[in-house]
């Protein structure tokens, strides 16, 4: 894969480092992965939701929690008030420190792309960052 300034991402032989900020999927990963680039998963994760299907060299993962999900009593119950205190608590508090800390991260691991499962803090990062940025998801 290569970044085109005009078409985006498109394929190529060039070697790519992706920064993916995940909460527990690893399909895209295993994709990059297998197309020969290097993957740095930021997760809260246990590493097993990507080790179990991967076992690369060239998967890194960081334990680091910038997501924190909805809050529900069950399946099917979403406890708005609580997820959106929740989320103020792990990454709207600490926003300032948060993208210092990713931006000098991403440039420590010279990251080419950001790819998040919607971490909305790992846009502003890449933002800053000057790397472009992806968002993918699950939900349908």
């Amino acid at each position: 894969m290569r970044i085109d300034d005009n078409k985006g991402v498109s394929a190529s032989s060039k070697h790519l480092v992706f920064a993916y900020y995940v909460t527990g999927t690893a399909s895209v990963v295993r994709h990059l992965i297998a197309a020969g680039h290097d993957v740095h998963v930021v997760t809260g994760a246990p590493d097993f939701v990507f080790t179990s299907e991967i076992q690369s060299p060239r998967l890194k993962i960081r334990k680091v929690l910038l997501d924190c999900g909805a809050v529900q009593a069950d399946a099917l119950t979403v406890d708005r008030l609580a997820s959106l205190e929740k989320y103020v608590e792990t990454a709207v508090v600490p926003r300032a420190e948060i993208l210092k800390t990713e931006v000098e991260w991403l440039h420590s691991i010279k990251a080419d792309f950001v790819v998040s499962d919607v971490v909305p803090v790992a846009c502003r990062a890449a933002a800053d960052a000057g790397i472009r940025s992806v968002c993918v998801t699950n939900f349908r």
